[in-house]
């Protein structure tokens, strides 16, 4: 097996386990700690998550440098002294972040969150504390953009499956003491010194800090910030987008609101595991060859898109047809009420944005941050109005509905982008566009019919067809080849 190939399979493992553990946690933090502390929680996860990117994009700009300079051949002193100058701005950026989120708490929960007053002053205390923990997030950013430029994706994928499930096991084992939000977030706290703490062990154990250099070198900011300077634009665009929707259906409909939407958003959207772990592998090869070797970089893209749909159209169709079922099963009958039509929408986004996961990959291994900085931005004002619009005329359907809309524009956008920038003359990526949109078309489709005899054809009817193509795939690919081998090998 390739390095690629296992890589790809390291980083799918790191996430696997932590949804495994998300689904058989979040029912019993639910029920531990109500509907409104719930909500209240999945806002401080988003809190952590944007405020987290406040690393201005110096984390990809590391991965992005560091990957080009290893290809280079670079003098092994001159990568040390980077990383080192990368890890001083990195901790800058951090404490201002914590001291911005620390500052903005108390609007936020008093202005923007209809927050019940019994819960109001709890929650401040607890956002507040959330703080302390940005600069360690952002410090523990830059060390995995190192841990991924060394391609040590499986000590990556060991923590990340720690983090992944210390993010759900931390808040329920603190509601054995209290079921208070500020017990919750000092478990959250813990989870991720824990996470930094390792991350600093598996690059202290690797080579790239062994020169003796000096911590801080001026030379090195104006190209970490050149590639950085845009990433910043699109790091606070891009998860503005993703975290929003949340915010403004607790500002709108109410904080208990929220876990109707957040409950299976948090289920769909670990889908995105698959492209993840593929445009993780493939961000520092696209890095490597976007200029000496366009055509092993078209043949990635390629590759990475169709096996990102191939694996999650069947799971896609699965979760859309039986939401009800699985919802009801699992968080109860409100939820399988609720939430249903929220699980349609937001499936079909995560099956664009999968696609669009490996081209923002290309699109910015290629050095080209500025494009898709530039694509945010121009999505920013029209996706608020529609979230804005969409909310007030169908509640949380209309936030998932909104969601879908950004994350379909995003895809064909940066299609268009790689298109120009390398593939002219190469129509695959439009084919590629035309497999997406038929995909997330079809999982629409399963959603919007009710009658489960109609739902029963339609997926029988898919079922040879996908089976083919598939395995057609797989075989020009070379993969079936190696699976038989693979067994052979095993059974002897």
């Amino acid at each position: 097996m390739t390095s690629v190939k296992k890589n790809i399979i390291w980083n799918l493992m790191g996430n696997v386990l932590p949804l495994l553990a998300g689904l058989m946690l979040f029912p019993v933090i639910i029920s531990a700690y109500g509907l409104e502390r719930f909500g209240l929680l999945t806002l401080a996860w988003s809190l952590v998550g944007y405020f987290g990117l406040f690393d201005l994009g110096l984390s990809r700009a590391l991965t992005q440098q560091v990957s080009m300079l290893l290809a280079q051949g670079q003098d092994e002193t001159d990568i040390a002294e980077l990383v080192r100058t990368s890890f001083r701005l990195m901790w800058i950026l951090g404490l201002v972040g914590g001291a911005v989120l620390w500052l903005a708490v108390p609007f936020i929960v008093t202005n923007l969150l209809h927050v019940s007053v019994l819960l109001r002053t709890e929650t401040v205390v607890a956002f507040s504390v959330l703080s302390i923990s940005i600069p360690i997030v952002v410090h523990t950013s830059a060390l995995r953009g190192i841990l991924e430029s060394l391609h040590l994706f499986k000590e990556a994928s060991l923590i990340r499956m720690v983090m992944g499930v210390g993010t759900f096991l931390g808040p329920f084992l603190a509601s054995f003491f209290s079921t208070s939000l500020v017990g919750a977030i000092y478990a959250l706290i813990v989870v991720r010194i824990v996470v930094w703490i390792l991350h600093i062990v598996c690059v202290n154990r690797s080579d790239i800090l062994n020169p003796i250099t000096t911590s801080f070198h001026r030379r090195w900011i104006k190209p970490l910030f050149q590639f950085g300077s845009w990433m910043t634009l699109s790091n606070i665009i891009g998860p503005l987008m993703v975290y929003l929707d949340r915010f403004v259906i607790a500002s709108m409909l109410g904080v208990a609101s929220v876990a109707y939407y957040v409950a299976p958003y948090e289920v769909v959207t670990k889908l995105l595991v698959v492209p993840v772990a593929i445009s993780g592998v493939l961000f520092p090869l696209f890095s490597q060859h976007f200029s000496s070797q366009p055509n092993i970089v078209i043949n990635m893209l390629d590759k990475g898109v169709r096996y990102v749909l191939m694996l999650l159209f069947p799971v896609s169709i699965i979760l859309v047809a039986f939401s009800p079922q699985w919802l009801g099963l699992w968080l109860g009958s409100s939820f399988s009420l609720e939430s249903s039509d929220v699980v349609t929408w937001l499936v079909a986004g995560v099956l664009v944005n999968s696609a669009a996961q490996i081209v923002f990959a290309k699109v910015q291994g290629a050095g080209r941050s500025d494009l898709t900085a530039k694509l945010h931005l121009l999505e920013l004002l029209p996706y608020l109005l529609l979230l804005w619009t969409l909310l007030k005329e169908y509640g949380v359907v209309g936030a998932a509905m909104a969601w879908c809309a950004r994350a379909s524009v995003d895809f064909f956008g940066l299609v268009y982008i790689a298109y120009r920038l390398h593939f002219k003359r190469d129509k695959r990526l439009w084919n590629l566009a035309f497999f997406t949109l038929a995909s997330v078309l079809t999982v629409l489709l399963i959603g919007i019919v009710k009658n489960h005899q109609i739902k029963l054809v339609i997926l029988i009817l898919l079922t040879p067809p996908y089976i083919c193509l598939s395995l057609l795939q797989m075989r020009t690919d070379g993969v079936t080849l190696s699976i038989r081998r693979y067994l052979g090998k095993t059974i002897k």
